[in-house]
């Protein structure tokens, strides 16, 4: 009795959860005691009742080590589900586990709910028998995934095929006399039913998108799976409106803003006199950074300016909740995703050609190795003098061929010192004698003629100084390596035409050169001040892999991250790095302005320039993580739709494909045609004598034996396609294909 009675006295689980995940330091049962007061003879019962916490699942979130001499508790932890497995059962990955481990759960359902990728829950962790991957037990469901689902409708029997290829089934669909009516090969939007035991899934149909290959239709199925947000709130739209009514002031020494009814002053330097250009794709609408430089006696002198987002964007703000939210904007084929509202992304904010627009501005000075020498931090006010295209730029410097003892000359444009704003006469008139040299580079830039002379003098001079900092990386150990990017011509009718390599231009890597300087001079400010940030990092990457591909090793390669703390970015061979450049479209760069407008203006009054909360970083990090993977996956997923839909006509031919890494299982391939991934299984490649050509050296050293070609590229056959997941079937060329 006296047992019944203690268990009783002791809190219950929701009390003893928030104490527990309320700090880090290990804490034993007579630590637990005392902190609510009771008699330690409590103490055995007390074990019982974690014992029964942690099969409920109440204890995984536990800091690591939190608990201490507490033994024989049931493994629990967090997990977040990632795809379905080959046998249909949902694969999850372990965010708190240091390994980053992979869990096969045992069970399609929980509570009547189908787990889907996206989902988050408790997991009761065992071994797996036979097997290397642990096994775990759904427990409880913390947070799910949408349950209206993309899908196509197939007849014949009558059933639901979903569009996101992470889910292996095939939903049965729900008798509804009311549901809109599809024909065969229709996207469908479907809201999952409950399901119990032994039940198949099911689904009932709620609205007809239309056939899986209309026009636009890769890029809307691609949003749907990736859960990636569309529709700006009304609050946010609003807010976008009203601040946007609120541009610089030209005239004035000081641009201002209105912030909670006040009105704050902000220096501003006046940068309007310089011939800053923007060099974007030609289908760029968001025009974040500007350049310009000019050759000093002991080096160059660079001007990075950057949208000052943060001006309109202030901490908490509807604004800024959607922008956090999103992470990034997302650019698929033929349509943009913004993190901005239009009204600022390709409006007030983007700085373009001929308008004026506040920014936040680098004055870097590099010495002729392109080592930064000195820099200034500063908020400005500018005019872009034209907006280019990087085959703008590449016409020039193909045109012109400067040499080291004749050095482009740089444009005589006078700059006034960062941190002092120009008297308001001096800068009108300034502003007026370059007007019409402006509107004549302009006009020419946008009729796509020649340039005028005072730009591909700068477009000179810009390269000039590119080549410096090149020269730089270089001395540092930086290797660049060549990716393959495709990009996605559409037609008139919004149908794939056409799939070709992305060019690496000098001109890409003129710009590229001037926004890592950029970059790493905000990193090394955000140290010098001690301001809290986001850093971007990059581990070494690992000796090279022993799996071989056609005698050629495939190193793995580790993916940058953003992290709350600085290091090393290996692949820059930079101590330190952020982002800096690009907070039209990225919020970690809208995080790294507040933090470094914190340090000039010291001014705690004004929301839009708080330093961030720096107990928030490692989560927010996290986050922005996950949708940078998500828009990168959104990406390739549109261009997988629309590839599937160029090579229908294309079913039953020849094509090749690249290898690029291989498995105990098969071989993961990249068709060279569309630069589409897919896989070929160990079990379907075919002898030897119809899958090479004999004249070449073959390598047979994979744990299948299989042998293929040192060149590392296959013929395969086209078997079918499937636009609405973007996957294709493909099959090594077999005898009767090869004769």
């Amino acid at each position: 009795m006296q047992k019944r009675s203690g268990a009783a006295a002791l809190p219950d689980p929701a009390a003893l959860r928030t104490f527990l995940e309320a700090d880090r330091t290990p804490v034993s049962p007579p630590d637990i005691l005392r902190a609510f007061g009771l008699p330690a003879h409590l103490k055995a019962a007390l074990r019982t009742h974690l014992h029964a916490m942690a099969v409920a699942g109440d204890l995984a979130l536990l800091p690591p080590g939190r608990l201490k001499g507490v033994t024989g508790l049931p493994e629990t932890a967090r997990a977040i589900v990632t795809r379905m497995g080959r046998n249909g059962l949902p694969l999850a990955h372990l965010p708190d586990d240091p390994a980053g481990s992979t869990v096969a759960l045992v069970s399609t359902h929980l509570d009547g709910h189908l787990i889907l990728p996206g989902d988050a829950l408790i997991l009761r962790l065992r071994p797996a028998a036979g097997r290397s991957r642990r096994e775990g037990r759904p427990i409880r469901l913390l947070s799910t995934a949408p349950r209206q689902i993309a899908a196509v409708f197939q007849t014949a029997p009558d059933r639901l095929i979903p569009c996101d290829r992470r889910l292996t089934f095939v939903l049965d669909i729900a008798a509804d006399a009311a549901a809109p009516h599809a024909v065969a090969d229709d996207v469908v939007l479907a809201d999952l039913l409950p399901i119990q035991d032994g039940q198949s899934p099911q689904a009932g149909i709620r609205t007809v998108l239309g056939p899986v290959t209309a026009p636009g239709m890769p890029a809307t199925l691609t949003l749907l799976t990736h859960n990636i947000p569309t529709e700006f709130s009304a609050e946010a739209e609003q807010e976008a409106l009203r601040v946007a009514q609120h541009p610089t002031e030209p005239g004035a020494s000081d641009a201002s803003r209105a912030v909670a009814g006040t009105t704050v002053p902000v220096k501003r330097t006046d940068l309007r006199s310089l011939l800053l250009v923007t060099i974007d794709d030609a289908t760029a609408q968001d025009f974040d950074d500007a350049i310009w430089a000019e050759q000093t006696p002991d080096g160059f002198r660079l001007i990075i300016a950057i949208a000052d987002v943060a001006h309109y964007v202030a901490p908490g703000s509807a604004l800024d909740t959607e922008a956090r939210l999103r992470g990034n904007s997302v650019y698929l084929p033929g349509r943009v995703v913004p993190m901005l509202p239009p009204t600022l992304s390709a409006g007030i904010c983007s700085l373009k050609p001929g308008e004026d627009r506040l920014c936040l501005f680098a004055d870097l000075q590099i010495t002729p190795a392109g080592q930064i020498r000195a820099g200034t931090l500063g908020r400005g006010v500018m005019r872009s003098a034209a907006r280019l295209t990087y085959q703008d730029v590449q016409q020039v410097l193909e045109n012109h061929t400067a040499t080291p003892d004749q050095p482009a000359a740089p444009p005589r444009s006078p700059v006034q010192t960062p941190t002092t704003a120009l008297p308001q006469a001096q800068a009108q008139a300034q502003a007026q004698a370059q007007a019409q040299a402006q509107a004549q580079a302009q006009a020419q830039a946008q009729a796509g003629g020649l340039l005028s002379p005072l730009l591909q003098e700068l477009i000179l001079t810009l390269q000039a100084a590119a080549l410096a900092l090149q020269a730089d990386a270089t001395a540092r150990g930086v290797q660049t390596q060549p990716e393959e990017d495709y990009r996605v011509t559409l037609n008139a009718d919004g149908q794939p035409a056409d799939f070709t390599l992305r060019e690496r231009l000098p001109a890409h890597d003129l710009v590229a050169a001037f926004m890592i300087a950029a970059n790493r001079f905000a990193a090394g400010e955000l140290i010098r001040h001690h301001a809290a940030g986001l850093f971007r990092v990059h581990p070494a990457l690992p000796a090279p892999s022993a799996t071989r591909t056609g005698g050629a090793r495939l190193p793995s390669r580790m993916q940058a991250r953003y992290a709350a703390l600085p290091g090393l970015h290996h692949g820059l061979a930079l101590e330190h790095y952020t982002h800096f450049t690009s907070p039209i479209r990225r919020y970690a760069d809208l995080v790294t302005h507040r933090a470094l407008l914190a340090t000039l203006e010291q001014n705690a009054r004004n929301p839009a320039s708080r330093q961030p909360d720096g107990t928030d970083l490692p989560a927010l990090a996290e986050h922005l993580q996950m949708t940078e993977r998500r828009a990168a996956s959104a990406v390739q997923a549109c261009q997988d739709r629309l590839a599937a839909i160029f090579l229908t006509p294309l079913i039953g031919h020849t094509l090749e494909a690249h290898i690029t890494s291989a498995t105990r299982s098969g071989l993961a391939v990249t068709l060279t045609k569309t630069g589409t991934p897919s896989f070929l299984s160990f079990l379907a490649l075919p002898d030897d004598s119809g899958m090479h050509d004999d004249s070449r050296p073959l390598r047979s050293d994979l744990s299948s034996g299989t042998r293929f070609p040192n060149s590392g590229v296959l013929p395969v056959v086209l078997n079918a396609t499937s636009p609405a997941q973007g996957t294709l079937t493909l099959a090594p060329v077999s005898a009767r294909h090869a004769s």
